[in-house]
């Protein structure tokens, strides 16, 4: 029988953790950068580097572009691509929860509430992304016209033809 094994969590939060595991990856993304820079200063093919990485030519070209440019400091992550988020993983179950509670459909009233619960500010796309993360489903609401005469069916029958069959 297998027993849940115990471990000390004095020494990090889950967050922390996880915030530790995303900085690491990216140091694997810019060491395998580092291999196809080393690879080129060895006289290796862009081509065999790609395939020995697992790369396509493309992003060895657009490495070594960013090498070119700016050495190693251009190998790390762009400012605006992507990261942590503001709020944790904890918070955004506690936003669905409260979304569900108070039947928030609209998405400017989800970025009012995240402002006011956790005094993070996100554009409105960035909420739309969080929604969706949470899997809420954007649908357009019904039109309702507010011109159409109250006996529009009754109208809409004295108009149609009659079936004489």
């Amino acid at each position: 029988m297998n027993r849940k094994p115990t471990i000390n969590k004095d020494f990090t939060s889950v967050e922390e953790l996880q915030i530790r595991i995303k900085k690491l990856e990216q140091d694997v993304k810019v060491l395998n950068k580092l291999y196809f820079i080393n690879d080129i200063y060895h006289d290796v093919s862009i081509t065999e580097s790609c395939k020995k990485l697992g790369i396509t030519r493309v992003t060895g070209h657009n490495w070594l572009k960013q090498w070119n440019k700016g050495g190693y400091n251009a190998l790390g992550r762009k400012s605006g691509s992507g990261g942590q988020s503001k709020i944790t993983p904890k918070q955004k179950e506690e936003l669905s929860k409260i979304i569900t509670e108070q039947e928030i459909y609209n998405s400017k009233q989800v970025l009012k509430l995240i402002k006011e619960k956790f005094n993070v500010e996100y554009s409105i796309r960035q909420v739309e992304r969080i929604l969706k993360d949470l899997k809420f489903e954007y649908d357009k609401p019904y039109t309702i016209y507010s011109k159409i005469p109250e006996d529009t069916e009754e109208s809409l029958k004295k108009k149609t033809p009659r079936n004489n069959s």
